[in-house]
């Protein structure tokens, strides 16, 4: 599992290089890190990237099985998560 707290982010890239992530799955990363411990929703992602939302939820799929980023409920929206990093 990255701890994104504990490196810098040139042993942070070296790391998720291993990890053979897509382009997508590397810009939603690289979004939620910069949203800080706030988290988006996936919504939110759609607004900033210009991806199809099918793409946007295959990255976070991925994402999430690799232990990188976090799913909340949205306290706000039930029906939503907000995403962060992990």
């Amino acid at each position: 599992m990255v701890n994104n707290k504990m490196m810098s982010d040139e042993e942070l890239a070296a790391e998720l290089k291993d990890l053979k992530l897509t382009k997508s799955q590397l810009i939603v990363l690289d979004i939620l890190r910069s949203s800080g411990q706030d988290g988006v929703t996936p919504k939110q992602l759609l607004d900033e990237v210009s991806f199809a939302p099918r793409t946007v939820r295959y990255a976070l799929r991925k994402l999430l099985k690799k232990k990188l980023i976090k799913r909340v409920p949205c306290l706000q929206d039930m029906r939503q998560f907000i995403y962060m990093p992990a």
